[in-house]
């Protein structure tokens, strides 16, 4: 049987999210490929399957997975395999509101790789930490806020100093397929500028059409077209926030001919418009 257990807490709406799930399906993520903070993914139990901008990989028990900003990714599960798992998402600004900060910069936390075996050691640790912040949310107990906001710069830390165990967590071999098609996503993002079509990324790769269609679809989980859009979207994003350009140069930059084009695909993938977009970023 398909079963699902969820429970799901934020504080201040984007700003801190944590969610417990534990599943036995198989279940594709559909919603919003990248976002603006950062996501922790912890294994308890069982296995997922992670594609996050040109890499392929599985995650198991004990390894968490670092998605930064603008990371582009999709999970899968494996087809039969339970998978536990605490998923946090936050904002820099979130844990900057605690009187530590000072030894943890943000700067160092952009170059974490996207994937981290945690020690043995340290896996009882991680989890007793995640699970008490759970709890606080699900209380509220007094000041459970500036809790969570200890807990969650312990787990920094921890995170942190793991770097080291990085090439204990292998990302595995992936098939010349696999990799054909990695290849294929890492030349949209590079060339995501361009007027890219099906056609002549095939003929780039010698391929047919509809094989790299259906292939890259079931490699990374995106179809072509809606892989060069998130690519140009999430370029598009970071030029809102940071740059003064006006929204007409910045669709142009990213490869969008028509403005109108650009204003919807941008509110289908984000649910809101650009100008929103830039102003919200701004007044944070």
């Amino acid at each position: 049987m398909n079963t699902l257990t969820l429970k799901s807490y934020e504080i201040d709406h984007e700003l801190f999210r944590i969610r417990y799930v534990n599943e036995m399906m198989f279940n594709k993520m559909n919603k919003t490929h990248f976002h603006t903070g950062y996501e922790l993914y912890y294994l308890l139990a069982g296995e997922k399957l992670f594609f996050i901008n040109d890499e392929l990989f599985s995650a198991k028990k004990g390894d968490m997975v670092v998605i930064h900003p603008y990371d582009l990714h999709k999970t899968s599960s494996v087809k039969g395999v339970k998978a536990e798992r605490i998923v946090v998402n936050f904002k820099w600004s979130f844990i900057k509101q605690h009187a530590d900060i000072e030894d943890m910069e943000e700067g160092q936390f952009q170059q974490m790789p996207n994937k981290l075996g945690i020690s043995v050691k340290e896996q009882l640790q991680v989890e007793r930490i995640l699970h008490e912040m759970v709890r606080e949310c699900e209380g509220k107990p007094q000041q459970y806020r500036a809790f969570i906001q200890s807990l969650l710069m312990m787990l920094l830390i921890i995170i942190n100093r793991n770097k080291v165990n990085e090439g204990t967590a292998s990302k595995g071999t992936a098939s010349m397929t696999d990799n054909k098609m990695l290849e294929v996503a890492s030349y949209i993002s590079k060339n995501y500028q361009h007027n890219l079509t099906l056609k002549e990324i095939a003929n780039q790769y010698y391929l047919s059409p509809s094989y790299l269609s259906r292939t890259f679809k079931k490699v990374t989980g995106f179809n072509v077209s809606e892989y060069i859009q998130l690519v140009r979207i999430r370029e598009a994003q970071k030029l809102l926030r940071d740059t003064d350009l006006k929204i007409i140069e910045i669709a142009d930059f990213v490869g969008f001919a028509q403005i109108a084009h650009f204003n919807k695909v941008f509110k289908k993938l984000t649910n809101t418009s650009p100008l929103k977009f830039r102003q919200a970023e701004k007044t944070k």
